[in-house]
């Protein structure tokens, strides 16, 4: 009997020809990627992003094409469609593909909607994109009481994959060494400089086809980021060479006008396939093995792949779609206009850290998580409006990854994994930063016209989740700061707060937001 005719579909995401939805021989089948219409207008993507992954996918195309596999890209209207018309086209009479890296196309992408029987092999494991299969997250959280932990999750990744240890115990004596990574980058420390990937002929006839799309936010012009496998890995070498030796000491650390510092920006390549975490991880590891970095640096640079990375993919099959309407402070305030348009403020983090966004598509963890987030937070706006900015404008933004972090991480709008809300006066700012050199708002001020935002903002958010917070042993021995304050001075800051709330203005850029089209 002769072998069915079998069709592999590789999504925008699984770039990479060790992934079990590629055909390891032209014999096997053939071999659809799908540029899917409705996906590209769900939201206002960065440009630059939309460049990313359309040039990555056609680079992959004709990287499979060179090695003799029948290969056909699709523009359709949503993947589904470009799949089914693969499918007419070549009389394939099976698919096989990874499982869907989001919500939206796991509930459309079926048997049924194909027309033909559907293969998902799992997307963690060998052959996946992950570490650790599904079910085997799955497996871990059930023996979890709640919130469930990334610390004791990251210490069950150590054991299981055997990095960094001395036996079954960490290397150094302790398994983070957040504590030691939180150092202010010095006046006079230089960072090694971007390395940047200029575009090729496919990647700006990308550029041009993309610069004339409407409803989209940010430009394509400077547009640098690796879009092939070797420029990803080479990415990984000039970070393992030239940042990893002191990402540990500043990786928490802020400069304006740089948003790359000692990271390493290779998130954008790796949501794409081009690079597996084990080969970042490994490259890591030799690297300290070898003496060239530190172990704060590899720890730590380890612990957001084995560690936060791998947990916030579980946490998200685990929790959704719940996750996208999770609200647990009752935030209800629109995004502020500052995050579309940087230049409508004046308060420099802000303005700085949006601004990055707006220019690369791309801003540290800490800029996420303790500029943009924190301010998000703190003057209550609602996460969906959120997270939709962040999985628009962010390069290396998935729903998958951006969720977690924007609900659970940044605006503690679903508590079921995280263990306080990341909360923050102007003092973080100006402890980790050289931001407020340059504001016009006085740090050290809780209240008046001049007042750092972060200020008033910190304790009125403190005060209105008062019941919530105050047995929170990570946040409630703040209160008896407040406490000790005259009722005039208390009266003044919550004043302040209110006043900076009433004059931002909320975004309206008048653009759609679609989480499962496509």
């Amino acid at each position: 009997m002769p072998r069915a005719k079998v069709a592999y579909f590789v999504g925008p995401w699984d770039l990479n020809r060790e992934l079990a939805c590629v055909p390891a021989s032209p014999a096997d089948g053939t071999v659809v990627l799908v540029e899917s219409i409705a996906k590209s207008r769900a939201l206002p993507y960065h440009r630059k992003k939309l460049v990313l992954v359309l040039s990555a996918l056609r680079h992959f195309a004709q990287e499979l094409r060179d090695a003799g596999f029948e290969v056909e890209v699709v523009r359709a209207k949503t993947y589904v469609a470009g799949i089914r018309a693969h499918v007419a086209r070549t009389g394939a009479e099976r698919v096989i593909a990874l499982e869907p890296r989001e919500w939206g196309l796991a509930q459309s992408l079926s048997a049924e909607a194909l027309g033909v029987p559907l293969e998902l092999r799992p997307d963690g494991g060998p052959g996946g994109h992950f570490l650790l299969p599904r079910a085997d997250f799955a497996e871990w959280a059930a023996t979890q009481k709640p919130p469930l932990r990334m610390d004791v999750f990251y210490r069950h990744m150590r054991k299981r994959f055997g990095v960094l240890l001395e036996g079954q115990k960490p290397v150094g004596g302790k398994w983070s060494l957040d504590a030691d990574n939180r150092k202010r980058i010095p006046a006079d420390a230089e960072p090694p400089a971007w390395p940047g990937f200029p575009p090729d002929g496919l990647t700006q006839e990308v550029m041009r086809a993309v610069a004339g799309w409407a409803g989209h936010w940010g430009e394509v012009d400077g547009f640098d980021w690796p879009v092939t496998r070797a420029e990803a890995l080479s990415l990984l070498e000039d970070f393992v060479e030239h940042r990893l030796p002191r990402f540990g000491d500043y990786q928490d650390g802020l400069r304006g006008g740089d948003p790359f510092l000692w990271h390493s920006g290779i998130a954008a390549a790796m949501n794409l396939s081009l690079l597996h975490p084990q080969e970042a991880i490994d490259a890591a590891l030799v690297a300290y093995e070898a003496g060239a970095a530190p172990l704060n640096a590899v720890e730590g640079f380890v612990r957001q792949l084995l560690g936060w990375r791998e947990f916030i993919r579980g946490v998200y099959w685990t929790r959704m779609p719940g996750m996208r309407h999770a609200n647990a402070l009752g935030a209800g305030r629109p995004l502020p206009r500052f995050y579309w348009e940087p230049e409508a403020t004046e308060w420099a983090c802000l303005r700085d850290s949006a601004q990055a966004v707006r220019d690369h598509g791309y801003a540290h963890h800490i800029q996420r998580l303790m500029i943009l987030g924190n301010f998000a937070l703190l003057a209550g706006v609602r996460p969906l409006d959120v997270s939709h900015w962040f999985w628009a404008g962010f390069v290396d933004a998935y729903e998958w990854v951006q969720l977690p972090n924007v609900h659970g991480m940044a605006l503690y709008a679903d508590d079921g994994f995280t263990t306080k809300p990341y909360a923050a006066s102007g003092a973080y700012v100006q402890r980790m930063s050289d931001y407020c050199a340059g504001c016009p708002q006085d740090v050290k001020r809780r209240h008046g016209e001049d007042a750092c935002p972060f200020n008033p903002l910190f304790w009125r958010f403190m005060v209105e989740h008062r019941e919530r917070l105050s047995a929170n042993p990570r946040v409630g021995a703040l209160y008896g700061n407040w406490d000790r304050w005259a009722p005039a001075e208390r009266e003044a800051i919550l004043a302040s707060a209110e006043r900076i709330l009433a004059e931002l203005e909320p975004a309206d850029p008048g653009w759609t937001f679609a989480d499962d089209a496509g």
